[in-house]
């Protein structure tokens, strides 16, 4: 009699083997791909949150030193208060009396000379200049660097944009530049208003609008500086009328005699 061998239906229970660890290169090389990939994550995430900031102040700095050197050239030609009625306008003599005209050549011409003015003063600042950085920037940029061909430099701290107090001065520093791009668009217009009899208040103003380009890292835009200028402004006196229709309606008229209108009645 023959006895069959089965077999356990329960495989018994054997001790897996230990892996062996991976080789050191193949350590290294995962390690740096792990760190390539996650400074890569970080610097983008980043460079997204902080570039609006960043543009934003580069902007609002070169802005400030523009403006600053525009409202000095502006303020040689002119002086602060700007000019009297009686350097653009010209008087002229009819049979029954006077008339005042504004000189539109003068107008044309002092727009002229503020716009040069304020040209050769902002493209100067690509070779040297003259005022105070901390001024102009209220004291948030003091050095400022020129660099001939390349427009003025300076150099903004990274923990300034994050608008932090601890990090305020703290870097890296960011660099941005920003220089003059082509000519000065202006023009000029007249704005008067009604005063008392016969009498209108005139303003003379001239817009101006500056191109700079700003250059910042790995990026460039473009800004348009517009300004607005007095060039003069005052009242102009005219003839008083006979007669004041109080605005033209239809209530009656004041009439003023004349003074041989007055010696006639005493004769």
């Amino acid at each position: 009699m023959k006895f069959r061998r089965y077999r356990s239906r329960f495989r018994k229970y054997r001790p897996m083997k230990p892996h062996k660890p991976l080789p050191f290169r193949y350590v290294c090389l995962l390690t740096f791909v792990f760190f390539l990939l996650s400074t890569s994550i970080g610097l983008w995430i980043v460079n997204k949150g902080i570039k609006p900031t960043f543009i934003a102040y580069a902007e609002s700095q070169s802005v400030n030193l523009a403006t600053y050197v525009m409202n000095k050239a502006i303020e040689e030609e002119i002086g602060k208060g700007g000019l009297s009625l009686e350097n653009i306008t010209k008087v002229i003599s009819y049979e029954n009396g006077t008339q005042t005209i504004f000189d539109t050549e003068k107008i044309i011409e002092i727009s002229t000379k503020i716009t040069s003015n304020v040209l050769k003063h902002i493209n100067g600042l690509e070779h040297d200049h003259t005022f105070s950085t901390g001024l102009a920037t209220e004291g948030e940029i003091n050095q400022l660097e020129v660099v001939e061909g390349e427009g003025l430099k300076f150099k903004v701290p990274f923990g300034r944009i994050t608008n932090n107090v601890l990090l305020g001065g703290i870097g890296p520093d960011i660099p941005v530049s920003f220089h003059a791009i082509g000519d000065i668009q202006y023009n000029y217009e007249t704005i008067s208003e009604p005063q008392e009899i016969n009498s209108t208040w005139y303003e003379i103003r001239l817009h101006m609008e500056v191109g700079i380009q700003m250059i910042v890292p790995f990026t460039s835009e473009m800004k348009i500086i517009p300004r607005d200028v007095i060039l003069a402004s005052g009242i102009i006196k005219g003839e008083v009328p006979q007669f004041y229709g109080s605005g033209g309606q239809l209530t009656p008229s004041i009439v003023v005699p004349n003074d041989e209108d007055q010696e006639d009645k005493k004769e």
